[in-house]
């Protein structure tokens, strides 16, 4: 038996309220991409799966409206957004809210301020130094919903795939990041672009540079500057599996990871791994180990050749669009109606915290 003072009568609530929306024969979700969905900004409303595996049994319709959605999907990146469910009340909405944090790993009163605000949220990045930290009385904690790709438009990178299969890349490691002010990483890239002449990197937080090399250009030059080279790094923020892991191999690049990376292997297995030709690399060895793994990761590239590129390509749009992310968290709610969830609520430093897991613990992938 709980204590008394554990937040049993909320977690009901929750669960009575996902209960019966999974009752009716169709209902409606709306998936909002950040501040901008809110308020209704351009591409804020973001319905454009890439598949329709994303909709689990058939009974679900895309709601563009809040009075209508029964379940809002609020994507966020360090936002605050407290005071976001009085907002939707006013509109009409009455529905379940949840919340999937691209940005657990950093932002962390943001996303706090946020997440007291819905009834769910799913988290990108896993380990307790990013997850602990969120949990609360008001909203229960789903499994680990891991980063998927969502970059460029799945149309443009069709394009330029078939316009460029048989175009010669270069044989360097790219690495797109921007440089954010007094970071770990910061200092790591920038030793990199000093001294590895195997690697390239692109995006610096110089406003004139991330005007030149990235907010000035077209979807289709940075697709075609992305597909350009053979290979691509991962380099963490804090301890995170990049969605650029996703974007290399969307490119066919053979891709290089950290070898201290406790979600990636909740992503993707050691064998397919080795099949893909992922390369992992020591970040604690400096730029050495960066030169190291890049010369393996492009003559990876070369042996397995056109054949490889497309087995990458392929399997980022088999398993890792924002399609089957959708169907992983949909899936997971129709369990947690059913009652097929591990629900647990335990104490915290500041109170208690709920949680909701699979049944065998696993992210939802």
């Amino acid at each position: 038996m709980l204590p008394s003072d554990a937040p049993s009568d909320r977690f009901s609530e929750i669960h009575e309220k996902v209960k019966s929306i999974f009752a009716k024969d169709r209902f409606s979700i709306m998936s909002l991409m950040g501040i901008n969905g809110v308020i209704g900004a351009p591409g804020g409303i973001w319905h454009g799966f890439e598949t329709d595996d994303w909709n689990v049994s058939g009974r679900v319709e895309l709601s563009e409206s809040f009075a209508e959605a029964d379940i809002i999907i609020a994507n966020i990146f360090g936002e605050d957004l407290g005071g976001l469910r009085g907002y939707l009340e006013k509109r009409g909405f009455r529905g379940f809210l949840c919340f999937w944090l691209h940005d657990n790993h950093i932002a962390h009163q943001q996303n706090k301020n946020s997440i007291v605000e819905g009834d769910m949220y799913f988290s990108s990045h896993h380990g307790a130094e990013h997850e602990d930290y969120l949990l609360n009385e008001r909203s229960i904690a789903g499994p680990i919903l891991p980063a998927c790709y969502r970059n460029l438009p799945i149309e443009t990178v069709d394009c330029v795939m078939r316009m460029y299969n048989e175009f010669p890349r270069i044989s360097k490691a790219v690495a797109p990041y921007f440089l954010y002010d007094e970071t770990p990483r910061t200092k790591y890239l920038e030793d990199v672009v000093r001294k590895s002449p195997e690697t390239v990197c692109f995006y610096t937080n110089s406003s004139d540079r991330s005007e030149k090399y990235y907010k000035k250009l077209s979807d289709m030059e940075k697709a075609i500057r992305w597909f350009s080279f053979k290979s691509s790094i991962v380099v963490p923020l804090n301890r995170d599996l990049s969605i650029r892991f996703f974007d290399g191999l969307m490119w066919g690049h053979t891709v290089i990871v950290p070898d201290h990376l406790l979600a990636f292997d909740h992503v993707i297995d050691s064998k397919a791994a080795e099949r893909l030709g992922v390369i992992r690399y020591d970040m604690s060895q400096g730029v050495e180990a960066i030169n190291e793994a890049v010369s393996k990761a492009i003559a990876v590239f070369d042996e397995a050749g056109v054949e490889g590129v497309m087995e990458r390509h392929n399997f980022v749009i088999s398993n890792h669009l924002y399609a089957h992310r959708m169907r992983g968290l949909l899936t997971f709610l129709m369990d947690f109606a059913s009652q097929n969830t591990v629900n647990t609520v335990v104490r915290t430093h500041s109170g208690w915290g709920m949680r909701a897991r699979r049944a065998d613990r696993r992210p939802l992938i």
